[in-house]
């Protein structure tokens, strides 16, 4: 058995230093926690447990743990409460994290983790808190500061996945559907595929004018500074993107990526059998994480009773908020708070086709009342244009797609 262990560690080793998610830094620290644990007498299989549970840890943080502030802790252990695993483990996360810091610390608990609770408790029941709406994901998308970012956003919202799952798409893993696009990701249950439908709009925006649009292989997410420009963004910048675009979008919720996952998993508990949920996330088939996303979700008792009165029909389908609008001319999704379409400029509603109309109608008068050679007309006619562009963002968008076009 010790040999076993020894083994274990060896390969935990290799992912640890292999890592590309994990900073020099911290894994400069995995290396000089085993060690102290070794010193200290530690068995084997303790060792195992803590030493595994931080190099998970590892590779979801988006800083040092050395330097991390109270906050940070707080941050990891909202993470750790948020995770699919047992109650169990989650307590042995946290006797991990206490035990590094005290560690750390010359073995005095420091105040950034005293607060931790590491007994044992009953599963907690309680309906969830915090958990982020389709309004929040729209405002989110709406503040994000480039395509890039509202692809990501989107996309980590409908699928749910993993942050590892989507940190290592390529251009070429986006792949057409009878319904939009579809992704196959791997994760721990192996290889899945997902349609796209709700993300579309904002994937083709994004890949329309990535630089490696043409290179299959190229990574989906891309630095966009002057700085590595180009280049696969790191894990930091994707969690300070989505904490800036959050305090943007004045949505004061945890904003973690698996935060996101589990939040998706709630609202598709409401539509998606416990079968086709652990399908969707990845999940052993039969594992009660389904089950109780179900429970939290209050589906089975809510509709039944509503059904019951009358208030609900058995065959009721509500639409989700961020479905896109197709064009009706060349029918590509456009997202859905679109007034136009970004392919052929074609108005996708009413109001924004009456602003079309209008500003069309003053143009024409202004062309009427020119003759040949009239130059002076002529700038007024791009005056009137400028004006109308400057005042209306409607026929600014439209015009921008328009002039955009070969």
């Amino acid at each position: 058995m010790l040999f076993d262990y020894r083994k274990k560690h060896e390969r935990l080793l290799e992912k640890v230093l292999g890592s590309e998610r994990i900073s020099i830094k911290n894994k400069d620290l995995f290396l000089r926690f085993r060690r102290h644990l070794i010193a200290e007498g530690h068995s084997d299989a303790h060792i195992d447990k803590l030493l595994s549970a931080l190099r998970i840890l590892l590779e979801n943080v988006d800083f040092d743990l050395e330097e991390a502030e109270k906050e940070d802790i707080e941050e990891i252990v909202a993470w750790i409460n948020q995770r699919e695993v047992s109650e169990e483990t989650k307590r042995q996360y946290k006797i991990m994290i206490k035990l590094l810091y005290k560690w750390l610390n010359n073995g005095e608990y420091p105040d950034k983790v005293r607060w931790i609770k590491t007994t044992a408790k009953q599963r907690n029941n309680t309906l969830p808190k915090d958990i982020l709406t389709e309004k929040d994901v729209k405002k989110l998308i709406e503040a994000a500061e480039n395509p890039r970012d509202k692809a990501f956003i989107a996309l980590l919202w409908e699928t749910g996945a993993r942050i590892g799952e989507l940190y290592d798409l390529r251009v070429g893993d986006f792949q057409d559907h009878r319904h939009g696009l579809q992704i196959v990701i791997t994760g721990k249950t192996g290889a899945r595929r997902l349609p796209l439908i709700e993300s579309v709009p904002y994937i083709r925006a994004w890949l329309n004018m990535h630089p490696g649009n043409t290179n299959r292989e190229a990574p989906a997410w891309i630095n966009l500074g002057t700085k590595n420009r180009g280049e696969k963004v790191g894990y930091r910048a994707l969690y300070k993107m989505l904490k800036e675009t959050a305090e943007k979008a004045g949505i004061r919720k945890p904003i973690n990526p698996h935060h996101f996952r589990h939040s998706r998993a709630t609202y598709l508990a409401n539509r998606f059998t416990e079968a086709q949920l652990c399908e969707w996330f990845g999940w052993v088939q039969g594992s009660d994480i389904a089950a109780r996303y179900v429970h939290l979700s209050g589906r089975d008792i809510d509709d039944a009773y509503a059904m019951l009165h009358g208030i609900k029909e058995a065959e009721e389908v509500k639409l989700s908020k961020l479905t896109p609008v197709k064009c009706p001319r060349c029918f590509e999704s456009n997202a859905p708070d679109a007034n136009f379409c970004y392919r052929c400029g074609q108005a996708l509603n009413l109001d924004a086709a009456m602003k079309v109309e209008e500003a069309e109608s003053k143009l024409m008068e202004t062309f009427a009342s020119l003759q040949d050679g009239d130059v002076m007309k002529m700038l007024k006619v791009i005056t009137t244009l400028y004006q109308i562009a400057r005042e209306d963002e409607d026929v600014k968008e439209r015009l921008k797609i328009l002039m955009s076009q070969d």
